[in-house]
């Protein structure tokens, strides 16, 4: 197994587990400004599948034609708002496997609706499946990435959530940003993204009793590097192919493009942890259109080696599950980048003690704008940089008057939420 591997993964992955030193914390509050007086319109509902009820979670939800849009959170629900401009415009809704589905705006204006999506599955006969080979598909992909996602640097505007959770429902801390991204092009290696905070804020929850403080190091960089297309890394690089297994899934469509479904895991021999997972190839372009993994729990036991970068002596951790994802979407002839998510779940014990805690640590980015003209690749010393801590940084790019009537942040909120609250405010950055 090649080093780098082992480096890159750190990297890719890297946490502190922290003893915490800190005084009683609050939630915290941020003045409140004038009311949104602004002409929007608020579209919320729910997205199910309509033949087993179930929610359609991380589905897309978008206006036609443009870049505004947001994803449903678990439960299948989404909020967004869009201006009053938009009321003659149609709202979209597609999910790996379900069939697109459109809706005029004005017919879900001030209504809380129920979107039902039918299953769009496409068997493919065995005979076909044998023919396919998916690593020949993967390579395929790989050399279409700049014809698929562009040749030229794009400027992003992109919402950050980061979430610290102890047990269930305790949290630890949650932070939230809006980010200026440099979307570096795809046929350059050399180029790489630059994240910058426009604003952030942050709230910490933690009390004196709470012994350990757990954080994310790299943050908003961590969750633009999932970008697979951009960032191959130890999934899709070829120094990787002879470490993992892979099937074909069959088909399925997403926004109506048949799209392959390629199966992945690390091969029994394999000594360090990998990836299991699916990605989703676009059948007529290869692009790759979404992208779901996690650490093979094959390794899981020695994944805490590659992912906890520093705890106190006495204290144990268990990985039990390090999860990913990575979603596109097609527009204006190109595939953009959607949606990012990482959630990492940890058991820790301390030394001569019977009981143990869980983490959850959870981050999450969606981006709300693409720009090909109006492109500034921020200096180095402006970018957010992998060492660095979000919640011990963002305090620099605090501003209460940003945030206006929502002063406080809400740790059950989702992303789709938080961004419809201050779609205003975005549009105006953008």
């Amino acid at each position: 197994m090649k080093k780098r591997i082992i480096i890159r993964t750190t990297l890719f992955l890297g946490l502190l587990l922290f003893m915490q030193q800190t005084i009683s914390f609050g939630k915290i509050l941020f003045y409140s400004a004038q009311k949104d007086t602004a002409s929007f319109i608020k579209l919320e509902g729910t997205v199910l599948n309509a033949v087993t009820g179930n929610p359609v979670i991380f589905a897309s939800v978008f206006i036609e034609g443009t870049h505004i849009g947001t994803v449903t959170n678990t439960e299948g629900r989404f909020i967004l708002k869009v201006p009053s401009d938009y009321f003659d415009h149609k709202i979209g809704f597609s999910s790996l496997g379900y069939k697109q589905k459109f809706m005029t705006v004005s017919s879900m204006k001030d209504i809380s609706r129920t979107i039902r999506l039918q299953p769009d599955v496409i068997p493919i006969p065995a005979v076909v499946v044998r023919k396919l080979d998916p690593v020949s598909l993967i390579k395929g992909a790989m050399k279409r990435v700049s014809e698929n996602y562009g040749k030229r640097p794009a400027m992003m505007t992109a919402f950050y959530r980061e979430t610290v959770r102890k047990g269930a429902s305790k949290y630890l801390s949650v932070g939230e940003a809006v980010l200026d991204v440099y979307k570096a092009s795809y046929s350059n290696n050399l180029d790489m993204d630059r994240v910058s905070v426009y604003k952030g804020r942050k709230a910490i929850y933690v009390k004196r009793e709470d012994t350990l403080m757990v954080k994310l190091q790299g943050g908003p960089v961590t969750a633009f590097y999932l970008d697979l297309a951009k960032n191959p890394g130890d999934i899709l690089s070829s120094y990787v192919f002879d470490y993992y297994d892979y099937s074909m899934g069959g088909q399925v469509k997403i926004d109506g493009r048949p799209t392959y479904v390629i199966h992945f895991d690390q091969k029994d021999t394999v000594s360090i942890p990998l990836y299991r997972g699916t990605l989703y190839l676009d059948t007529s372009s290869l692009a790759i259109v979404q992208a779901e993994y996690e650490i093979s729990p094959k390794q899981i036991d020695q994944a805490a080696r590659y992912l906890i970068l520093k705890k106190p002596a006495r204290l144990h951790v268990d990985v039990l599950s390090a999860a990913y994802l990575v979603k596109y979407r097609h527009l204006d002839g190109k595939w953009v980048l959607n949606y990012m998510r990482l959630e990492n779940h940890f058991r820790t014990k301390w030394a001569k003690k019977w009981f143990r805690s869980n983490y959850t640590i959870l981050s999450e980015a969606a981006v709300t704008d693409i720009d090909y003209e109006n492109v500034k690749k921020p200096k180095y010393r402006e970018s957010f940089k992998w060492n660095e801590i979000f919640t011990e940084e963002v305090s620099a790019f605090e501003d209460p008057d940003f945030w206006g009537p929502n002063n406080v942040i809400q740790p059950e909120e989702s992303i789709q939420e938080a961004i419809q609250k201050i779609s205003r405010k975005l549009k105006k950055h953008e």
